[in-house]
């Protein structure tokens, strides 16, 4: 929503450990709704006008870039002691080539899907920039879960240093180590894939995959058992030090003192915007949908009890699964780009393995080139 047609919205800020660094949030001065949040370094002044850029560019705040940083200034004298303006330094073109150059070199996951990949990277190399959060949406059996564990197996394949958390809201630990080791044979593409069935029964191949995992990546994905609380998420993300966070589902995160769930939904997303922009993590959250949301709605009534979930995440990805499966036995999901903040929102059509608990890309001539031999098929034992 545009903001001149609702009700006035506010900047206000905590402190963040020492320093000029704080945490910047925009709310609504009668509802205390949650509009925006990001950290901001208040003693840098291209921190501050970049911030109070994208705030009116985003529509955030009625205001001018003008306004918003004198408002801005003002808030650093207090958190840092910053008196007046510096003069900015002249710019040339040495300072356009390195602001080119970290653009080029910004952090990303690489998950391995090479349709999110390609998509949340842009122009930049292909992954997951940190700092961002990315939407699943979908009805159930649209496979959120699936491609959430997809993405988290091959990140930590793809990545030895890589640490990541999966908050599980509903899933049994027994249940994720059936699909994890279903996941795993396919990615690893050492010999013949085991279907979740499979590793269910416990069967000789499932435990040689389960071994496998067991040594690569294995005590680098730390789960966060019910109840989900940000506290408790936030507690793992930093002893982990984990820089991609899966959390499953949205609605099951908790807060006690909430006073009805959007409320609730509200407060958590404020916090999980931050701890992906604090701790610098890319964040894969699975959300419900509302009622009567197909693939033309529109960014503001995706989420279960909230707008605030659409509007505070950077890509938000729609699950449209086919009403039947196609001949060789994969489920045909197109994942709708309802938003993509950093770049341009384009469909990813992607077929469902049930059995492998696996996508892989429809458009592509040979999905997961890397292992081709070992790619999803239909008519599992």
């Amino acid at each position: 929503m545009h903001p001149e047609n609702s009700e006035k919205r506010v900047i206000e800020w905590e402190p963040i450990g020492k320093g000029g660094r704080a945490r910047m949030v925009v709310v609504g001065a009668d509802s205390g709704v949650v509009h925006d949040i990001e950290a901001v370094d208040l003693s840098l002044w291209r921190d501050r006008a970049s911030y109070a850029r994208r705030l009116v560019e985003d529509r955030v705040v009625p205001f001018s870039q003008a306004d918003v940083e004198v408002e801005l200034l003002r808030i650093a004298a207090d958190r840092c002691g910053v008196k007046r303006e510096p003069a900015p330094p002249p710019t040339t073109l040495a300072d356009a080539l390195d602001e080119w150059q970290r653009h080029e070199t910004v952090p990303t996951v690489c998950t391995g899907f090479q349709p999110l990949d390609a998509l949340a990277g842009g122009e930049l190399p292909g992954g997951l920039p940190l700092g961002t959060i990315t939407l699943f949406f979908g009805p159930p059996a649209a496979g959120k879960s699936a491609l959430g564990l997809q993405c988290v197996v091959g990140a930590l394949l793809a990545d030895p240093e890589l640490k990541a958390t999966w908050a599980a809201g509903e899933m049994s630990a027994a249940a994720l180590a059936a699909r994890g080791i279903a996941v795993g044979s396919v990615l690893i593409g050492d010999g013949k894939p085991v279907t979740k069935s499979q590793a269910e029964r416990r069967k000789p191949a499932a435990k040689a995959v389960a071994d496998e995992l067991r040594q690569r990546i294995a005590d680098r994905l730390v789960m966060v058992p019910p109840v989900l609380t940000p506290d408790r998420i936030e507690q793992a993300i930093v002893a982990s030090g984990s820089k991609l966070v899966v959390i499953d589902y949205l609605q099951l995160v908790r807060i006690p003192e909430a006073a009805d769930a959007r409320t609730e939904v509200d407060a958590v997303m404020a916090r999980l915007r931050a701890m992906s922009l604090e701790h610098r993590c890319a964040v894969l959250l699975i959300s419900n949908i509302g009622k009567a949301i197909d693939a033309n709605s529109r960014i503001g009534s995706l989420g279960k009890h909230s707008s605030q979930i659409d509007f505070d995440a950077d890509i938000c990805l729609l699950g449209q699964p086919a009403a039947e499966r196609d001949d060789a036995g994969m489920l045909p999901v197109v994942w709708h780009c309802k938003k993509n903040r950093h770049g341009r929102a384009h469909d990813l059509n992607t077929l469902f393995d049930g059995d492998l608990q696996t996508f892989t890309d429809a458009d592509a001539a040979t999905p997961f080139d890397e292992f081709a031999d070992h790619a999803p098929k239909g008519g599992r034992p």
